[in-house]
């Protein structure tokens, strides 16, 4: 089986309805897919290079807006390297996930999809949705910038306005109850086969050479991106491509850091942060999200609201312009002494927070 239940154990293959456990836990990969450098399709400049390693349904013919193959580049003091998730085709990582889901939902036939976001996943997973010819509707709660609700108008989203995120995630499910599909950046599995692409990315870009003394640090709210990488770097180390994984950093705001909380057995009030990607104050996968940095000897670091202004302004001073959310990478890593060998992920683009 492809897919295991962490709560209950039970095993599920990955078929058009299976997005979470009959008991109402989420899945995780059990299967872990081959990786054959030689079957990199070397003139594909999206993530699709790596088709070959995506365990994807049958007849799926990819849904691309050329997502993926982000530039790798060093920082200045040559200790660290930035991955610029954020010049994906609609601004962040999520394009990654959005690809691969609605490639899969193009081929089970889907024609309506539904989702609760408070920006990035809803506007890839509409761009993406538009694409396919599938309609798209996104509940949004209060406090997403207007700089991701105009793109969501501007790719043609049907919105739905919502007080917070929990009501956001009630009128969600009450739609799925009327029949509509759930795309969910946070529940679907298919969603991790495009974020563990990063890992791809990563080591194709240091020439194979990563292992255990790298570090990677990501920006974690539901932890699909954190959770990805790391199927991505359990496939390569599996297929004997990478020796070691890389530790994981998973970087929360301090304001809204339940991961963190949990993971050092902190009791800490959940508050707004200008870094609203990653204000997720009951993310379901948290149980995995630990298990995942700790197995790979890596940590949660929390970030104050001065260092992630501090942060966008440095990057900035760079020449690199990403969102609060986008830059909490950088904060964490300079908190923690810029250590070298470390690969910082930024993730979402500054005009998203923007005013239209």
């Amino acid at each position: 089986m492809e897919l295991v239940c962490d709560l209950c154990g039970r095993e599920w293959k990955m078929e058009r309805e299976t997005w979470r456990c009959s008991c109402g836990a989420p899945l995780r990969w059990n299967l872990l897919m081959g990786f054959d450098r030689q079957a990199i399709e070397a003139k594909d400049w999206s993530l699709w290079r790596y088709k070959a390693a995506l365990k994807l349904p049958q007849n799926s013919k990819p849904i691309s807006l050329g997502e993926g193959m982000t530039p790798l580049i060093p920082t200045p003091d040559k200790r660290g390297w930035l991955k610029l998730e954020f010049l994906n085709p609609t601004g962040s990582f999520k394009d990654r996930g959005a690809s691969v889901l609605v490639t899969g939902l193009k081929a089970w036939g889907i024609s309506e999809v539904v989702e609760d976001s408070s920006g990035n996943a809803g506007v890839a997973l509409t761009a993406y949705s538009k694409t396919a010819e599938i309609r798209c509707r996104i509940f949004v709660p209060q406090g997403a910038s207007e700089g991701k609700i105009a793109a969501l108008k501007r790719f043609g989203a049907e919105i739905v306005f919502c007080s917070t995120r929990k009501e956001a995630a009630e009128k969600v499910m009450e739609a799925v109850s009327a029949g509509i599909y759930y795309a969910s950046h946070t529940w679907h599995p298919l969603y991790l086969q495009g974020t563990k692409t990063v890992a791809y990315e990563l080591a194709e870009q240091m020439d194979w050479e990563l292992d255990d003394s790298w570090s990677v640090f990501i920006p974690v709210g539901n932890g699909d991106l954190l959770l990805g990488i790391r199927l991505g770097f359990q496939e390569l180390m599996a297929s004997k491509v990478i020796k070691s994984q890389p530790r994981l950093i998973g970087v929360q705001a301090f304001a809204c850091a339940p991961i963190y909380a949990a993971a050092y057995n902190l009791t800490l009030p959940l508050n707004k942060t200008i870094a609203e990607g990653v204000a997720v104050t009951n993310p379901p996968r948290i149980n995995q999200i630990i298990s995942s940095v700790r197995e790979t000897d890596g940590d949660i670091v929390a970030v104050s609201e001065p260092s992630i202004l501090n942060a966008v302004d440095e990057l900035a001073g760079l020449g690199l312009w990403v969102e609060p959310t986008g830059a909490i990478a950088w904060a964490a890593w300079i908190q923690l002494g810029k250590p070298s060998k470390s690969i910082l992920l930024l993730t979402g683009a500054g005009w998203k927070a923007l005013k239209p």
